[in-house]
């Protein structure tokens, strides 16, 4: 166990094996349990359970606590996927996993020869496709993207199936959500009345409890007055139908650029998401990507990517990751001017506080000494104490030598109300060349840092 003091922040590498070895190719795309005790990621890396032999991307989960990891991305008997998986959702209590592969070989009569979104039960072992429409039937496109509730019932995936709902006539990649209890599939990239969207959707987030799953889209036609031409951010509510625009000012007049990449709160009040709109807040005027958070009961959206005094970032943020309560925003910045002594020049992950404005660079060492290379794609526990993110940086633990991009946690002291408490111890360009034809959308809803 590492111990924590207040003004010192803990951080460890968990894309390692279980005695603590790393790995020994690039591991990325984090995925962080509710109470930030397990940590999901994919891998090329082959040595970090035994009888690594397929040669590609693997779904490992790494137990802060006890330091075991484990593969996640087999079949219900643990046998090895015969080809590569890639972008894991792990469950608030780090049970289930989600994730998209195109292995053949995880459920039986996989035939469709292309990517699939599983769940791996990490308690029974079991494996179950569901990138399928309500009686089972496997999807006719692919289906990537996964996000998954809370306690691992629902799943929202994008699919460019056709097959999954009746009435799929849009020729477009959609956003879908399953109930693994029920076994139903349901669109939510529709208009309040049903009516499916015109354009492509993408990237979900969904909430705690599966009702509200957040989306970007390019569709004209899910609200009325869109008519800026780009992608906007879209809050779909399951149980009443309706779908609602939340990439927008605080008066609700549409953004005037694209708005991409949400992550939604827990009770679906608050949604954060990237924009390079410049009319979502007064004084926008740095002309990069900001964070900005919309809050759908007040409508008031307010921008994130900015230092503790609300000085805007002087170059891109991306890739926003909200706490349960919508408190906390972790995201990537190349911006300088964030936090103090920021001076390598490169992507630093941070975590802005909304109720304070302090805004927190994370992607350091014990010490506070800031990363030699880039870090990227946070992703933040439910109180915000704890973010899991990809680095390729050399100086945040000790002992770094496999000059590869690995997952790191850190626990930092936003968080903390007591002075001393215990906490958790512990190429990508080949997978793209394999993904052609999947990277549009299958890779936005995080940024993934290419060697």
């Amino acid at each position: 166990m590492l111990a924590l003091v207040t003004g010192t922040q803990a951080i460890e590498r968990v894309s390692v094996d279980s005695l603590g070895t790393e790995g020994d190719r690039d591991s990325f795309s984090s995925s962080i349990s509710a109470d930030g005790r397990y940590v999901a990621f994919q891998s090329f890396a082959t040595n970090l359970v035994a009888g690594d032999t397929n040669g590609t991307t693997d779904i490992f989960v790494h137990d802060t606590q006890t330091g075991a990891t484990t593969r996640v991305s087999v079949d219900s008997l643990g046998t090895e996927g015969d080809s590569f998986s890639t972008i894991p959702s792990i469950s608030a209590d780090g049970r289930y996993v989600a994730f998209n592969s195109r292995a053949t070989n995880l459920v039986a009569g996989d035939t469709n020869g292309t990517l699939d979104v599983f769940v791996h039960d990490t308690q029974t072992g079991n494996t179950t496709r569901v990138s399928v429409d309500s009686s089972g039937v496997e999807a006719d496109g692919y289906s990537s993207d996964p996000s998954i509730s809370a306690d691992g019932r629902y799943v929202a995936f994008t699919s460019t199936a056709t097959n999954l709902v009746a009435g799929d006539a849009n020729g477009n990649t959609d956003i879908f959500v399953h109930d693994t209890q029920t076994g139903d599939t349901t669109r939510v990239s529709v208009d309040s009345v049903g009516t499916e969207g015109d354009g492509l959707s993408q990237s979900p987030s969904i909430s705690a409890d599966g009702r509200y799953v957040a989306f970007t889209s390019n569709a004209t036609n899910l609200v009325t007055g869109d008519t800026n031409g780009t992608d906007d951010i879209f809050v779909h509510d399951t149980q009443t139908g309706a779908t609602t625009r939340v990439s927008v000012d605080s008066l609700g007049t549409e953004g005037d650029s694209f708005s991409t990449i949400p992550s939604i709160s827990a009770d679906g009040r608050y949604v954060a998401f990237q924009s390079f709109a410049t009319n979502l807040i007064a004084g926008d005027t740095n002309g990069y990507d900001d964070i900005f958070v919309h809050d759908t009961q007040t409508g008031v959206t307010t921008r994130v990517s900015v230092d503790s005094s609300g000085v805007e970032g002087n170059s891109h943020s991306y890739s926003p990751s909200i706490s349960a309560d919508g408190r906390y925003v972790a995201f990537e910045s190349y911006a300088t001017n964030l936090a103090a002594g920021d001076t390598n020049g490169i992507a630093d992950v941070f975590v802005h506080d909304t109720q304070t404005g302090v805004t927190t660079r994370v992607s350091v060492d014990s010490s506070g000494v800031e990363g030699d290379n880039d870090s990227l794609n946070p992703s933040i526990s439910a109180d915000g104490r704890y973010v899991a993110f990809d680095s390729v940086a050399t100086n945040l633990v000790a002992g770094d030598t496999n000059n590869n991009l690995d997952v790191f946690f850190t626990a930092t002291n936003l968080a903390v109300a007591s002075t001393t408490e215990n906490i958790p111890s512990t190429s990508v360009m080949g997978l793209l060349s394999l993904m052609t034809g999947v990277v549009a959308f299958g890779l936005i809803r995080r940024r993934k840092f290419i060697k």
